[in-house]
Protein backbone atom coordinates (compact mmCIF):
# COMPACT_ATOMS: atom_id res chain seq x y z
CA UNK A 1 0.00 0.00 0.00
CA UNK A 2 2.89 2.38 0.72
CA UNK A 3 4.15 1.85 -2.83
CA UNK A 4 0.82 3.01 -4.23
CA UNK A 5 0.77 5.94 -1.80
CA UNK A 6 4.19 7.07 -3.03
CA UNK A 7 3.18 6.83 -6.67
CA UNK A 8 -0.16 8.54 -6.05
CA UNK A 9 1.56 11.42 -4.26
CA UNK A 10 4.02 11.74 -7.12
CA UNK A 11 1.20 11.79 -9.67
CA UNK A 12 -0.88 14.34 -7.77
CA UNK A 13 2.16 16.53 -7.23
CA UNK A 14 3.01 16.50 -10.92
CA UNK A 15 -0.58 17.39 -11.79
CA UNK A 16 -0.33 20.44 -9.57
CA UNK A 17 2.63 21.93 -11.46
CA UNK A 18 1.86 25.59 -12.09
CA UNK A 19 4.08 25.80 -15.17
CA UNK A 20 4.83 23.83 -18.29
CA UNK A 21 8.15 22.18 -19.00
CA UNK A 22 11.08 24.56 -19.36
CA UNK A 23 13.23 23.29 -22.21
CA UNK A 24 16.39 24.93 -20.84
CA UNK A 25 18.12 24.76 -17.50
CA UNK A 26 16.24 25.66 -14.34
CA UNK A 27 18.38 27.09 -11.55
CA UNK A 28 16.91 27.78 -8.11
CA UNK A 29 19.41 29.90 -6.17
CA UNK A 30 17.03 31.81 -3.90
CA UNK A 31 15.27 30.44 -0.83
CA UNK A 32 11.78 29.13 -1.65
CA UNK A 33 9.35 29.97 1.18
CA UNK A 34 6.75 27.31 0.29
CA UNK A 35 6.23 24.09 -1.66
CA UNK A 36 8.10 24.13 -4.98
CA UNK A 37 7.19 22.36 -8.25
CA UNK A 38 9.44 22.28 -11.29
CA UNK A 39 9.83 20.24 -14.49
CA UNK A 40 12.56 20.60 -17.09
CA UNK A 41 15.47 18.94 -18.82
CA UNK A 42 18.05 20.14 -16.27
CA UNK A 43 17.23 21.38 -12.79
CA UNK A 44 19.74 22.53 -10.16
CA UNK A 45 18.76 23.41 -6.59
CA UNK A 46 21.26 25.69 -4.84
CA UNK A 47 18.96 27.20 -2.21
CA UNK A 48 16.84 26.09 0.74
CA UNK A 49 13.33 24.80 0.01
CA UNK A 50 11.16 25.61 3.03
CA UNK A 51 8.36 23.23 2.02
CA UNK A 52 8.07 20.14 -0.19
CA UNK A 53 10.00 19.83 -3.44
CA UNK A 54 8.48 18.04 -6.45
CA UNK A 55 10.64 17.91 -9.57
CA UNK A 56 10.83 15.96 -12.81
CA UNK A 57 13.36 16.08 -15.61
CA UNK A 58 16.40 14.62 -17.26
CA UNK A 59 19.21 15.71 -14.95
CA UNK A 60 18.49 16.85 -11.40
CA UNK A 61 21.01 18.14 -8.84
CA UNK A 62 20.04 19.10 -5.29
CA UNK A 63 22.78 20.85 -3.31
CA UNK A 64 20.79 22.49 -0.50
CA UNK A 65 18.28 21.54 2.20
CA UNK A 66 14.65 20.58 1.75
CA UNK A 67 12.55 21.17 4.86
CA UNK A 68 9.70 18.92 3.69
CA UNK A 69 9.27 15.92 1.42
CA UNK A 70 11.18 15.30 -1.81
CA UNK A 71 9.40 13.69 -4.75
CA UNK A 72 11.46 13.33 -7.92
CA UNK A 73 11.27 11.60 -11.31
CA UNK A 74 14.48 11.85 -13.31
CA UNK A 75 16.89 10.30 -15.73
CA UNK A 76 19.76 11.08 -13.34
CA UNK A 77 19.62 12.53 -9.84
CA UNK A 78 22.37 13.81 -7.55
CA UNK A 79 21.09 14.37 -4.02
CA UNK A 80 23.66 16.25 -1.93
CA UNK A 81 21.36 18.22 0.37
CA UNK A 82 19.55 17.34 3.58
CA UNK A 83 15.91 16.22 3.28
CA UNK A 84 13.95 16.77 6.49
CA UNK A 85 11.11 14.35 5.75
CA UNK A 86 10.47 11.52 3.25
CA UNK A 87 12.18 11.17 -0.14
CA UNK A 88 10.44 9.30 -2.96
CA UNK A 89 12.41 8.85 -6.16
CA UNK A 90 11.79 7.26 -9.57
CA UNK A 91 15.05 7.52 -11.50
CA UNK A 92 17.30 6.00 -14.09
CA UNK A 93 20.35 6.62 -11.91
CA UNK A 94 20.53 8.15 -8.44
CA UNK A 95 23.49 9.12 -6.26
CA UNK A 96 22.49 9.94 -2.68
CA UNK A 97 25.18 11.67 -0.63
CA UNK A 98 23.17 13.22 2.18
CA UNK A 99 20.91 12.63 5.18
CA UNK A 100 17.21 11.79 4.88
CA UNK A 101 15.16 12.72 7.93
CA UNK A 102 12.59 9.95 7.47
CA UNK A 103 11.91 7.20 4.90
CA UNK A 104 13.59 6.84 1.52
CA UNK A 105 11.81 4.99 -1.32
CA UNK A 106 13.65 4.57 -4.62
CA UNK A 107 12.73 2.97 -7.95
CA UNK A 108 15.76 3.06 -10.24
CA UNK A 109 18.05 1.40 -12.73
CA UNK A 110 21.13 2.24 -10.67
CA UNK A 111 21.01 3.49 -7.09
CA UNK A 112 24.07 4.49 -5.07
CA UNK A 113 24.02 5.53 -1.41
CA UNK A 114 27.47 6.85 -0.49
CA UNK A 115 29.30 6.49 2.82
CA UNK A 116 27.89 9.91 3.78
CA UNK A 117 24.28 8.77 3.38
CA UNK A 118 22.22 8.52 6.56
CA UNK A 119 18.60 7.33 6.41
CA UNK A 120 16.79 8.14 9.65
CA UNK A 121 13.76 6.04 8.71
CA UNK A 122 13.24 2.99 6.49
CA UNK A 123 14.97 2.40 3.18
CA UNK A 124 13.07 0.71 0.34
CA UNK A 125 14.91 0.33 -2.93
CA UNK A 126 13.81 -1.48 -6.10
CA UNK A 127 16.17 -1.47 -9.04
CA UNK A 128 18.97 -3.01 -11.05
CA UNK A 129 22.38 -2.17 -9.58
CA UNK A 130 22.07 -1.09 -5.95
CA UNK A 131 24.89 0.03 -3.63
CA UNK A 132 24.09 0.89 -0.03
CA UNK A 133 26.75 2.47 2.15
CA UNK A 134 26.48 4.81 5.12
CA UNK A 135 23.81 4.06 7.76
CA UNK A 136 20.13 3.07 7.81
CA UNK A 137 18.47 3.57 11.19
CA UNK A 138 15.18 1.95 10.17
CA UNK A 139 14.26 -1.17 8.24
CA UNK A 140 15.91 -2.16 4.98
CA UNK A 141 14.05 -3.63 1.99
CA UNK A 142 16.07 -4.21 -1.18
CA UNK A 143 15.03 -5.84 -4.46
CA UNK A 144 17.59 -5.72 -7.24
CA UNK A 145 19.86 -7.53 -9.65
CA UNK A 146 23.34 -6.66 -8.35
CA UNK A 147 23.19 -5.61 -4.70
CA UNK A 148 26.08 -4.36 -2.57
CA UNK A 149 25.52 -3.76 1.14
CA UNK A 150 28.38 -1.98 2.92
CA UNK A 151 26.35 -0.07 5.50
CA UNK A 152 25.18 -0.21 9.09
CA UNK A 153 21.57 -1.42 9.30
CA UNK A 154 19.92 -0.90 12.68
CA UNK A 155 16.57 -2.65 12.13
CA UNK A 156 15.42 -5.80 10.31
CA UNK A 157 16.35 -6.38 6.65
CA UNK A 158 14.85 -8.09 3.62
CA UNK A 159 17.31 -8.38 0.74
CA UNK A 160 16.47 -9.92 -2.65
CA UNK A 161 19.09 -10.02 -5.38
CA UNK A 162 20.52 -12.12 -8.16
CA UNK A 163 23.96 -11.25 -6.85
CA UNK A 164 24.39 -10.03 -3.27
CA UNK A 165 27.77 -8.74 -2.05
CA UNK A 166 28.60 -7.74 1.52
CA UNK A 167 31.26 -5.09 2.09
CA UNK A 168 33.75 -5.03 4.94
CA UNK A 169 31.73 -2.31 6.71
CA UNK A 170 28.39 -4.16 6.57
CA UNK A 171 26.76 -4.51 9.99
CA UNK A 172 23.29 -5.89 10.71
CA UNK A 173 21.88 -5.38 14.22
CA UNK A 174 18.54 -7.11 13.63
CA UNK A 175 17.44 -10.24 11.78
CA UNK A 176 18.10 -10.56 8.05
CA UNK A 177 15.91 -12.40 5.55
CA UNK A 178 17.33 -12.81 2.08
CA UNK A 179 17.24 -14.56 -1.30
CA UNK A 180 20.30 -14.95 -3.47
CA UNK A 181 20.58 -16.77 -6.80
CA UNK A 182 23.45 -18.91 -5.46
CA UNK A 183 21.40 -19.67 -2.35
CA UNK A 184 23.07 -19.17 1.03
CA UNK A 185 25.87 -16.64 1.50
CA UNK A 186 28.39 -16.19 4.29
CA UNK A 187 27.71 -13.07 6.37
CA UNK A 188 31.02 -13.49 8.25
CA UNK A 189 31.24 -10.78 10.93
CA UNK A 190 28.41 -8.66 9.50
CA UNK A 191 25.84 -10.05 11.96
CA UNK A 192 25.83 -8.39 15.39
CA UNK A 193 24.02 -10.60 17.92
CA UNK A 194 21.47 -11.61 15.29
CA UNK A 195 21.01 -14.13 12.49
CA UNK A 196 20.38 -14.30 8.74
CA UNK A 197 17.91 -16.67 7.09
CA UNK A 198 17.77 -17.73 3.45
CA UNK A 199 14.15 -17.69 2.20
CA UNK A 200 13.41 -19.42 -1.10
CA UNK A 201 9.91 -17.90 -1.21
CA UNK A 202 11.39 -14.45 -1.73
CA UNK A 203 12.40 -15.53 -5.24
CA UNK A 204 8.77 -15.02 -6.32
CA UNK A 205 8.93 -11.40 -5.20
CA UNK A 206 12.02 -10.87 -7.33
CA UNK A 207 10.08 -11.71 -10.49
CA UNK A 208 7.71 -8.79 -9.84
CA UNK A 209 10.34 -6.09 -10.40
CA UNK A 210 9.53 -5.64 -14.08
CA UNK A 211 6.94 -3.01 -14.93
CA UNK A 212 5.75 -5.31 -17.69
CA UNK A 213 4.65 -7.93 -15.18
CA UNK A 214 2.76 -5.60 -12.87
CA UNK A 215 -0.93 -5.00 -13.20
CA UNK A 216 -2.57 -8.30 -14.06
CA UNK A 217 -3.90 -9.67 -10.80
CA UNK A 218 -5.68 -6.95 -8.82
CA UNK A 219 -6.85 -3.36 -8.72
CA UNK A 220 -3.93 -2.55 -6.44
CA UNK A 221 -1.48 -3.91 -9.02
CA UNK A 222 -3.16 -1.98 -11.83
CA UNK A 223 -2.92 1.27 -9.87
CA UNK A 224 0.75 0.59 -9.20
CA UNK A 225 1.36 -0.16 -12.87
CA UNK A 226 -0.41 2.96 -14.12
CA UNK A 227 1.28 5.35 -11.71
CA UNK A 228 4.70 3.77 -12.21
CA UNK A 229 4.24 3.99 -15.97
CA UNK A 230 3.30 7.64 -15.69
CA UNK A 231 6.52 8.50 -13.87
CA UNK A 232 8.60 6.56 -16.40
CA UNK A 233 6.83 8.19 -19.37
CA UNK A 234 7.38 11.60 -17.81
CA UNK A 235 11.13 11.00 -17.63
CA UNK A 236 11.42 9.53 -21.14
CA UNK A 237 9.35 12.37 -22.60
CA UNK A 238 11.40 15.07 -20.89
CA UNK A 239 14.64 13.50 -22.09
CA UNK A 240 13.86 12.39 -25.65
CA UNK A 241 10.90 14.38 -27.00
CA UNK A 242 12.94 15.76 -29.92
CA UNK A 243 13.96 12.23 -30.88
CA UNK A 244 10.32 11.09 -30.90
CA UNK A 245 9.26 14.11 -32.94
CA UNK A 246 11.95 13.53 -35.56
CA UNK A 247 11.40 9.76 -35.76
CA UNK A 248 7.78 10.01 -36.97
CA UNK A 249 8.44 12.28 -39.96
CA UNK A 250 9.11 9.44 -42.40
CA UNK A 251 7.61 6.58 -40.40
CA UNK A 252 4.93 5.71 -42.99
CA UNK A 253 7.42 5.49 -45.85
CA UNK A 254 9.98 3.58 -43.78
CA UNK A 255 7.66 1.30 -41.79
CA UNK A 256 9.12 -1.96 -43.10
CA UNK A 257 12.62 -0.55 -42.87
CA UNK A 258 11.99 0.43 -39.24
CA UNK A 259 10.66 -3.04 -38.52
CA UNK A 260 13.78 -4.59 -40.06
CA UNK A 261 16.16 -2.40 -38.10
CA UNK A 262 14.17 -3.14 -34.95
CA UNK A 263 14.47 -6.90 -35.50
CA UNK A 264 18.20 -6.48 -35.94
CA UNK A 265 18.23 -4.66 -32.62
CA UNK A 266 16.17 -7.32 -30.82
CA UNK A 267 18.12 -10.25 -32.23
CA UNK A 268 21.52 -8.77 -32.98
CA UNK A 269 22.24 -7.03 -29.68
CA UNK A 270 21.91 -10.24 -27.59
CA UNK A 271 24.29 -12.01 -30.00
CA UNK A 272 26.76 -9.14 -29.73
CA UNK A 273 26.51 -9.26 -25.94
CA UNK A 274 27.25 -13.00 -25.96
CA UNK A 275 30.28 -12.35 -28.15
CA UNK A 276 31.53 -9.72 -25.72
CA UNK A 277 31.17 -12.17 -22.84
CA UNK A 278 33.31 -14.68 -24.73
CA UNK A 279 36.09 -12.09 -24.94
CA UNK A 280 37.47 -11.46 -21.46
CA UNK A 281 38.31 -7.86 -22.32
CA UNK A 282 34.73 -7.29 -23.42
CA UNK A 283 32.97 -8.46 -20.24
CA UNK A 284 32.54 -4.96 -18.67
CA UNK A 285 31.15 -3.61 -21.94
CA UNK A 286 28.95 -6.70 -22.28
CA UNK A 287 27.48 -6.17 -18.80
CA UNK A 288 26.72 -2.55 -19.60
CA UNK A 289 25.18 -3.43 -22.96
CA UNK A 290 23.08 -6.17 -21.37
CA UNK A 291 21.75 -3.75 -18.74
CA UNK A 292 20.82 -1.18 -21.40
CA UNK A 293 19.19 -3.83 -23.60
CA UNK A 294 17.09 -5.31 -20.76
CA UNK A 295 16.06 -1.81 -19.68
CA UNK A 296 14.95 -0.97 -23.23
CA UNK A 297 12.84 -4.15 -23.46
CA UNK A 298 11.21 -3.69 -20.05
CA UNK A 299 10.12 -0.17 -20.96
CA UNK A 300 9.50 -0.88 -24.64
CA UNK A 301 5.72 -0.42 -24.47
CA UNK A 302 6.11 2.96 -22.79
CA UNK A 303 8.53 4.15 -25.45
CA UNK A 304 6.20 2.79 -28.17
CA UNK A 305 3.26 4.66 -26.63
CA UNK A 306 5.14 7.96 -26.77
CA UNK A 307 6.15 7.35 -30.37
CA UNK A 308 2.52 6.53 -31.24
CA UNK A 309 1.28 9.82 -29.78
CA UNK A 310 3.89 11.79 -31.69
CA UNK A 311 2.86 9.97 -34.86
CA UNK A 312 -0.81 10.89 -34.26
CA UNK A 313 0.16 14.49 -33.61
CA UNK A 314 2.17 14.56 -36.85
CA UNK A 315 -0.61 12.98 -38.93
CA UNK A 316 -3.33 15.25 -37.57
CA UNK A 317 -1.19 18.38 -37.58
CA UNK A 318 -1.93 19.07 -33.93
CA UNK A 319 0.13 21.20 -31.57
CA UNK A 320 -0.39 19.15 -28.43
CA UNK A 321 1.36 20.33 -25.28
CA UNK A 322 3.94 18.37 -23.30
CA UNK A 323 1.37 17.25 -20.73
CA UNK A 324 -1.25 16.34 -23.34
CA UNK A 325 1.25 14.04 -25.05
CA UNK A 326 2.30 12.56 -21.71
CA UNK A 327 -1.23 11.65 -20.66
CA UNK A 328 -2.19 10.32 -24.10
CA UNK A 329 0.92 8.12 -23.97
CA UNK A 330 -0.19 6.84 -20.58
CA UNK A 331 -3.61 5.95 -22.00
CA UNK A 332 -2.04 4.11 -24.92
CA UNK A 333 0.29 2.29 -22.51
CA UNK A 334 -2.68 0.89 -20.62
CA UNK A 335 -4.32 -0.23 -23.88
CA UNK A 336 -1.09 -1.89 -25.02
CA UNK A 337 -0.81 -3.66 -21.68
CA UNK A 338 -4.27 -5.16 -22.11
CA UNK A 339 -3.49 -6.26 -25.68
CA UNK A 340 -0.21 -7.92 -24.70
CA UNK A 341 -2.02 -10.02 -22.08
CA UNK A 342 -3.58 -12.03 -24.95
CA UNK A 343 -1.80 -15.41 -25.12
CA UNK A 344 0.64 -15.83 -28.05
CA UNK A 345 -0.88 -13.01 -30.11
CA UNK A 346 0.13 -10.56 -27.40
CA UNK A 347 3.75 -11.68 -27.58
CA UNK A 348 3.79 -11.39 -31.38
CA UNK A 349 2.21 -7.95 -31.18
CA UNK A 350 4.85 -6.84 -28.66
CA UNK A 351 7.71 -8.02 -30.88
CA UNK A 352 6.32 -6.16 -33.92
CA UNK A 353 5.53 -3.00 -31.95
CA UNK A 354 8.88 -2.80 -30.16
CA UNK A 355 10.74 -3.62 -33.38
CA UNK A 356 9.07 -0.74 -35.25
CA UNK A 357 9.62 1.61 -32.32
CA UNK A 358 13.32 1.02 -31.83
CA UNK A 359 13.84 0.69 -35.58
CA UNK A 360 12.36 4.15 -36.15
CA UNK A 361 14.45 5.64 -33.35
CA UNK A 362 17.56 3.94 -34.72
CA UNK A 363 16.94 5.37 -38.19
CA UNK A 364 16.56 8.79 -36.61
CA UNK A 365 19.98 8.39 -35.00
CA UNK A 366 21.53 7.25 -38.29
CA UNK A 367 19.83 10.01 -40.28
CA UNK A 368 19.18 12.83 -37.81
CA UNK A 369 16.99 15.81 -38.64
CA UNK A 370 17.33 19.26 -37.17
CA UNK A 371 13.94 19.81 -35.64
CA UNK A 372 12.73 21.20 -32.34
CA UNK A 373 9.43 20.53 -30.66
Amino acid sequence: MKTITFLFVALCSVLSFSQTVNEGEILINKTQPDDTYRAGETIKIDAVIQGDLVIAGGNLTINDSINGDLTAAAGELFLNGYVADDARLAVGRATIDSEIGDDLVVFGGEVILTENAVIQGNLKCYGGNIEVRGEVLGKLEIKGTDVLIDATIRESSVIIGEDITLGTNAKFYKEVEYWHSDEEIDFNNALVNTEAQFNEELAEDNSQLSLTTIGTKSVKSWITYILSSFLAILVFHALFRNAFSNAVDDLEQSLLKSFGFGLIYLLGIPLAILLLFVLAIGIPLGLFAAAVFVFSILFGHLVAALLAVYYLRYRKGKNWSFWSITFLALLITVVLRVITMIPYAGILFSVILISITYGALTLNVLHPKKQLV
